[in-house]
């Protein structure tokens, strides 16, 4: 009779335990789903104040940044640090500001500025100064620049030339400037990555020709167009490889996630372009920033009033919800190794900034990770009380 009697209250004891286990379950799957949007999200004020619209900037590791900005038909360019901001002058009264066209970060922090008029210009250490491009005989200028990731640290540029066409022109470390490339006059080039050791992609728009009466030449139908070209760092001029013309809309990031991927995002399409084999194959999701972070993920986020971000980390793609829409009109990001920062203005035309923090995905800070996190030791403790019990009367059982 004792024994049935003790069996009885552990059968009791152990239902109690398991009832109560499920209802923790269920109550943590609840929390964990009302915490599952994006972490790390912040709406946060422009540092410029709140009639400067942020055009166009760059980013270095230690969060510093270069900015073009806007105010009431006046365009400055200003670097923003822990010192504050301040604007940065050239040593050429003239120069174009509202013309900036491109940044590139160099390997030093410097940053090469390019507007497509005036000489190349590098900032560094808070001064201006010309950046040399041209050791040859012709006349050029460059709208936009890209170094390329390897030793080497060539650059390529997308040029104008004296008859007023685009061409692309290399620049190694040596002082050469190659020739120039003989370039389709319906694409106008306007992005640069370098992919390998001797290949970069290109990304620009390409002017439909007129074929009918129903096609205006004066505003031409503009599709998204992409490149690879090859470069090998010498005299010789670059050479288009692998064209490829979209359907619509444009391409404004390209991203690369490792020795093999390329993502080229779009404003209505994303491709991803394997250069090893030559693949390529279409994303049905539309963008208008594209980012890469420290963990080789890829970011991309939708327009004005979107509710997800679309990650791709490893061989998957993900969709993030957001702690709420996005509220601004993006005009241009950057990241700094921690951090993403999306500049656009709000519903009420005031410049705003939104930041994501990437290192807290999954990390302890956010919800799902704390809530995760506490079901695990919850759930280890309950199960340690419950083997310790078992010990216990075992024995007193065997006593």
């Amino acid at each position: 009779m004792v024994w049935r009697k003790m069996l009885q209250q552990e059968s009791e004891h152990q239902w109690l335990a398991i009832t109560a286990f499920f209802v923790f379950v269920i109550l943590g799957a609840i929390l964990i789903k009302g915490t599952s949007h994006l972490p790390g999200v912040d709406l946060i004020d422009n540092e410029l104040g709140n009639d400067h619209r942020i055009i166009e900037s760059v980013y270095d590791e230690n969060g510093d940044y270069l900015a073009l900005s806007y105010n009431d038909g006046d365009y400055k360019l200003v670097s923003v640090n822990n010192e504050g901001v301040n604007e940065v002058t050239f040593t050429n009264p003239n120069y174009d500001v509202s013309g900036i066209s491109d940044f590139a970060l160099l390997d030093n922090n410097a940053v090469l500025i390019a507007n497509g008029v005036d000489e190349l210009m590098i900032y560094q250490d808070d001064n201006t100064a010309i950046f040399e491009t041209n050791y040859s005989d012709e006349v050029f200028t460059v709208s936009s620049i890209e170094q390329s990731s390897n030793e080497a640290r060539n650059l390529l540029m997308i040029t104008k030339e004296t008859n007023t066409q685009q061409s692309i022109r290399g620049l190694n470390t040596s002082g050469i400037t190659s020739a120039s490339m003989p370039n389709n006059e319906n694409v106008d080039w306007e992005g640069i990555q370098h992919i390998s050791a001797d290949m970069w992609l290109l990304t620009g728009n390409y002017r439909q020709p007129a074929t009918s009466g129903e096609e205006s030449p004066a505003a031409p139908n503009l599709l998204p167009v992409w490149s690879t070209v090859l470069w090998n760092g010498g005299i010789i001029a670059p050479m288009i490889e692998n064209l490829q013309i979209g359907n619509y809309g444009e391409y404004h990031s390209v991203i690369k996630l490792n020795h093999e991927k390329i993502i080229i995002a779009g404003t209505h399409e994303t491709i991803m372009f394997d250069h090893t084999n030559n693949d390529i194959s279409t994303i049905d999701y539309s963008s208008v920033a594209g980012v890469s972070d420290e963990c080789n993920r890829a970011w991309l986020f939708n327009g004005k009033d979107s509710k997800s971000v679309m990650r791709f980390d490893g061989d998957s793609w993900s969709i993030e919800s957001l702690p709420h829409q996005l509220p601004l009109d993006v005009e241009t990001y950057g990241f700094d190794g921690i951090s993403i920062y999306l500049h656009g203005v709000d519903d009420n035309g005031i410049p705003r900034v939104m930041t994501f923090d990437t290192s807290a995905v999954g990390s302890i800070e956010s919800g799902s990770g704390f809530i995760n996190l506490s079901f695990i030791i919850l759930s280890l403790v309950m199960f340690a009380l419950m083997a310790v019990n078992v010990i216990d009367k075992f024995k007193i059982q065997t006593a």
